[in-house]
């Protein structure tokens, strides 16, 4: 049996996830917006794994605040808080 990490891989591969992120955002153009969603995804995926094998703290933001994890997920230090953020996001988008 695939382990969960094959059966993700597997799904952006093969255009699964792609296309249903796609389908969710665009009717026109759904195909390509989900090859481009479901190859981001792989990408960002395959870098966090090879980044916790390197043994290295992991510099995360949550909450306004910055956290370093300790590469085996132990640990937990904050680091500094940041600037509130003041985020003005449109509700809807046009995409050209």
């Amino acid at each position: 049996m695939q382990n969960d990490e094959e059966i993700i891989e597997s799904l952006i591969v093969g255009g699964i996830i792609g296309a249903a992120l796609g389908a969710l955002v665009s009717k026109k153009n759904g195909a390509e917006i989900g090859a481009v969603a479901g190859a981001a995804l792989l990408a960002t995926y395959k870098a966090s794994e090879r980044a916790k094998k390197t043994g290295l703290p992991i510099i995360l933001e949550e909450n306004n605040a910055l956290y370093e994890i300790s590469a085996d997920g132990s640990s937990k230090k904050k680091i500094k808080d940041l600037p509130s953020k003041q985020l003005n996001i449109p509700k809807t988008f046009t995409l050209k």
